[in-house]
């Protein structure tokens, strides 16, 4: 799979509702069902580490949220997180934005799977990631 690096890199963070300003959600495109890209990065001035790429891993708005008009109770049953990325390559990322994408799968009977990735500003996956998620009706 490969993603789309032309969105232009954002300048300055955007509070999009269910972001938090200190991970700097910045550029969104919803495309499509569950379909998400986002520019993002750690608090401003922080260097990226393989702490930082755990937990921006875990940053994705429930998928479910943008396949339905309300919102309802959800929980992470599991959540599986790949370092594809060297400690040089996040030397390189500093305390740049990654693009990261995500996107759901399967929603049924109380369940939904998404997956998500993060890429370099060069290109370079850095993490790829797989959750598992509850949802009550």
């Amino acid at each position: 799979m490969s993603v789309s690096l032309s969105a232009a890199q954002p300048t300055r963070a955007d509070e999009s509702p269910g972001a938090t300003l200190g991970l700097g959600y910045a550029h969104t495109i919803d495309a499509g069902h569950s379909l998400t890209q986002v520019w993002l990065r750690d608090a401003l001035g922080r260097a990226m580490d393989f702490a930082s790429l755990a937990a921006i891993s875990d940053a994705f708005f429930p998928r479910l949220f943008l396949r339905r008009a309300r919102f309802v109770p959800v929980g992470t049953v599991s959540m599986t997180i790949y370092f594809h990325a060297q400690a040089e390559q996040l030397a390189k990322v500093g305390g740049g934005f990654i693009l990261g994408q995500a996107q759901g799968q399967h929603f049924q009977n109380g369940f939904f799977d998404q997956s998500a990735q993060l890429w370099s500003q060069t290109g370079e996956m850095l993490v790829t990631t797989h959750q598992t998620v509850y949802y009550k009706e």
